[in-house]
């Protein structure tokens, strides 16, 4: 197997995974790379926004920028953490009242991509990307 081909497949497979999340969350205003975050918080619970970075292996620019646009929407708030100039980002009342809802849109995009895969190549799949990933975090900064 040609490993270009291979990682240019997974590349592709997650972008268009990333288009069809969009797609699915347009009429809720929210995007894939928000979905991300939203996610993150409600697993985690207030979390600086380093830490969100770190949690999720994106820039924390690129963290930041999207959290202003959560915040404006009315879906996270940043209150002072233990140091003053800490901000730890939370989920607001309006998020909380809404993410059963973008839960169920999402998990219907899930199945719906994995539909023709029984659940035991389901699982192969799951070890073989988690093998992938263990080995890109050799290179990660």
């Amino acid at each position: 197997m040609n490993s270009a081909k291979l990682i240019h497949l997974l590349y592709q497979t997650t972008r268009a995974i990333s288009q069809g999340v969009n797609q699915v969350l347009t009429e809720y205003g929210l995007y894939s790379s928000e979905w991300s975050i939203v996610v993150a918080i409600k697993e985690t619970g207030p979390i600086t926004q380093i830490a969100l970075a770190n949690y999720l292996s994106i820039e924390p620019a690129a963290i930041s920028k999207t959290v202003v646009k959560l915040e404006e929407k009315g879906f996270i708030e940043r209150k002072s953490g233990q140091d003053k100039r800490e901000k730890k980002v939370s989920l607001t009342e309006k998020a909380l009242s809404h993410y059963t809802i973008w839960e169920k849109a999402i998990d219907n995009h899930r199945q719906a991509i994995l539909a023709d895969l029984p659940q035991d190549k389901q699982q192969e799949l799951y070890v073989m990307l988690e093998s992938i990933y263990a080995n890109s975090q050799k290179y990660k900064k």
